[in-house]
């Protein structure tokens, strides 16, 4: 769950509505200084996918007991959370293995960065260990100590980039963050990369500047549950709040800011 802040409450955002925001956004990628995806149908299955395993978690709120807020997806248990990332990366394994790869390639990132602070954690290291043999026998990558991903060819590194920046951008719209960065955004294939910002006054409408879309103009929108009050005493209280609660409607802009599309 995406828990945005609205009014005296929170908007609550589910993972699969914001990936398939984010391929709804990754579809105008491309104009004539940044190249359009290939292979396209699976690298956008695996953007608009990649967050398919929260769909029973998120049909519920799950209490923070330290604050009493509804848990976001980044306060998940970690045993919890690997077992949804491992659903997010074998669901369409038989038809799509391919962008099934990318995804898990995504969660073997986040997962690295759990074992780099905690490198004893049994359930990071059950998940390493089924992520490489998952991938070894997607795409034949084989992984290894010191080398997390093993050797991945240039034009997956790319895709998987795609994912991951398709990814931070709706995580921008849902949270209404005010400005961020996006760093070695893909320009092509051959290995160049830009610096894209982000930026918004309301959380609202937002400037991209350089712009890496097809269109100068973009416009989205994203419906979640509106909770009246921020705080809850129980987890009965808030799942009560949760299945109340009425449904709001955010609009998005995504406009080519003062430099266009040049590329820096």
């Amino acid at each position: 769950m995406i828990r945005r802040e609205s009014g005296e409450g929170w908007t609550l955002i589910t993972q699969p509505s914001h990936a398939f925001l984010s391929s709804r956004i990754m579809n105008f990628w491309g104009n004539e200084d940044f190249e359009t995806i290939t292979p396209r149908d699976e690298v956008m299955l695996a953007i608009r996918e990649h967050d398919c395993g929260w769909e029973e978690t998120d049909s519920a709120a799950d209490l923070n007991l330290r604050n009493g807020y509804p848990r976001n997806f980044m306060e998940m248990r970690p045993e919890s959370q690997f077992e949804i990332w491992s659903e997010c990366f074998e669901r369409h394994v038989g038809e799509h293995p391919y962008a099934c790869a990318l995804i898990a390639l995504h969660f073997s990132e986040l997962n690295e960065r759990t074992m780099s602070r905690n490198p004893d954690n049994k359930a990071a290291a059950s998940l390493r260990e089924k992520t490489r043999e998952f991938l070894h026998r997607s795409l034949g990558i084989s992984v290894g100590e010191g080398n997390p991903n093993g050797y991945v060819p240039a034009d997956i590194r790319t895709n998987l980039r795609f994912l991951q920046v398709g990814d931070i951008i709706s995580l921008a719209l849902c949270n209404g963050s005010r400005s961020v960065t996006i760093p070695n955004v893909p320009v092509n294939y051959l290995g160049d990369t830009a610096e894209v910002t982000l930026s918004s006054q309301d959380g609202l409408n937002y400037t991209v500047c350089p712009n890496p879309f097809s269109r100068d103009s973009l416009h989205f929108d994203i419906s979640g549950r509106k909770l009246g009050k921020k705080s809850f005493g129980t987890r009965e209280e808030l799942k009560e709040a949760f299945h109340g609660a009425g449904f709001e409607t955010l609009d998005f802009s995504i406009s080519s800011g003062a430099e266009g599309r040049n590329v820096a």
